[in-house]
C-alpha cells in the first residue's frame, strides 16, 4: 500500500514540476533575452514583437494545406506599418543620395564638349617653308691658276661667305686668278668641280653646312692631262633631305703649257708602249754600232 502511495506522489510531483517549469519559462524567458541582447526594455520589447511578427521561412502555404489568400491576409496583418514607413523613408533617402551623386559625377554630367579647332590650330607648330623660300643670296669667289703644266698638280679653291660680309675673296689663297660673284644658297650646300681634261681629287667635304661665323671653303687638287686651254666648271647645289637643287654654275679657263721635258713625257704617255720599246732598242743598237765602228778604225 505504501508503495502505491509513493508512486502516486511521485507522479503528482512530476506533473506539478512540469506545470510550474512551463509557467516560469513563459514568464522569465523574454526578460532573459532582453538582458542578453543589451537593449533597453522598451526597445527590446519592440524587437521581440517584431521578431515574433516576422514570418518564419518554411514550406509554401499550399504545401501545408493553408490557402494562398489566407496566407496573404495573415502576412498583411502581421506587417508593422511603422517598419514599412521607415523602410520606405530610408529607400527614398538612398535614392535621393544616388541621384545627387549621379548629378555630381563629372563623367555623367552630360556629353563631352568637342575641342575647339581654332585653339588646336593655334597651338600647332607652323609649317616649314619650302627650299626655295629658305634660299638667301651670299657672296662667292673661286680661284684657279693662270697657267698650269702638264702632269703637275695645282690647287683650286671655292669660297662662300654666309656671315654677312660683302666678299668671300679673303678666304682664298690669292696666288691665281680670282673671280667673284653671288649665289643663292640654303642651309646645306654642295660644290662640285669637273673638267674633261683634268684629274680632280677633292681635299675637303663636298657637302657643308653654312657657317654664321666663318667662310665655307672647298679645295681640290687638279692635274692637267693634256696641253692647251681647258675649262674647269664649278657647280653649286642646295641640299635638302639628300636632294640636290642646282643653284649656279661658274666656269674658268685654264691654259696648260707643255715644256720640252713635259713634251717628251707627253709623247711617251700617248704613244704605244711597244713602239717606245722598239724605238729605245733601236737607238741603243745604233749607238753600239757607231761606237764599234769608231773604235775599229783606230
Amino acid at each position: 500500500m505504501m508503495r502505491i502511495l509513493s508512486v502516486l506522489l511521485l507522479i503528482a510531483g512530476m506533473l506539478a514540476a512540469g506545470i510550474g517549469g512551463a509557467a516560469l519559462l513563459e514568464e522569465f524567458a523574454p526578460k532573459e533575452m532582453v538582458v542578453e541582447s543589451g537593449l533597453p526594455a522598451p526597445e527590446a520589447e519592440a524587437a521581440v514583437q517584431t521578431v515574433a511578427a516576422e514570418p518564419v521561412a518554411g514550406p509554401a502555404p499550399e504545401a501545408i494545406g493553408v490557402p494562398e489568400s489566407a496566407a496573404r491576409e495573415a502576412a498583411a496583418q502581421s506587417a508593422d506599418p511603422e517598419i514599412e514607413a521607415g523602410a520606405s523613408a530610408a529607400l527614398t533617402e538612398e535614392e535621393m543620395t544616388f541621384n545627387f551623386q549621379t548629378e555630381m559625377e563629372p563623367g555623367l554630367a552630360g556629353p563631352v564638349a568637342a575641342p575647339d579647332v581654332s585653339e588646336a590650330t593655334a597651338t600647332a607648330p607652323p609649317a616649314r617653308p619650302s627650299l626655295a623660300d629658305r634660299l638667301k643670296t651670299v657672296p662667292v669667289a673661286h680661284e684657279t691658276p693662270r697657267t698650269a703644266e702638264y702632269k703637275r698638280a695645282f690647287d683650286v679653291t671655292f669660297a662662300i661667305d654666309a656671315t654677312g660680309d660683302t666678299t668671300a675673296a679673303d678666304a682664298l689663297p690669292g696666288r691665281g686668278t680670282i673671280e667673284e660673284g653671288e649665289a643663292k644658297v640654303s642651309e646645306k650646300v654642295e660644290v662640285r668641280l669637273s673638267g674633261a681634261n683634268f684629274n680632280i681629287v677633292a681635299a675637303s667635304p663636298a657637302v657643308q653646312s653654312m657657317s654664321p661665323m666663318s667662310e665655307n671653303t672647298w679645295r681640290w687638287s687638279v692635274t692637267a692631262l693634256s696641253a692647251g686651254e681647258h675649262d674647269l666648271v664649278f657647280e653649286v647645289f642646295a641640299m635638302d633631305s639628300d636632294t640636290a637643287m642646282p643653284l649656279r654654275t661658274f666656269r674658268d679657263t685654264v691654259t696648260v703649257k707643255v715644256s720640252g721635258l713635259n713634251r717628251a713625257i707627253a709623247f711617251a704617255d700617248q704613244a704605244n708602249p711597244l713602239f717606245v720599246l722598239l724605238g729605245g732598242l733601236g737607238s741603243a743598237l745604233a749607238g753600239l754600232f757607231g761606237a764599234i765602228k769608231f773604235f775599229g778604225k783606230r
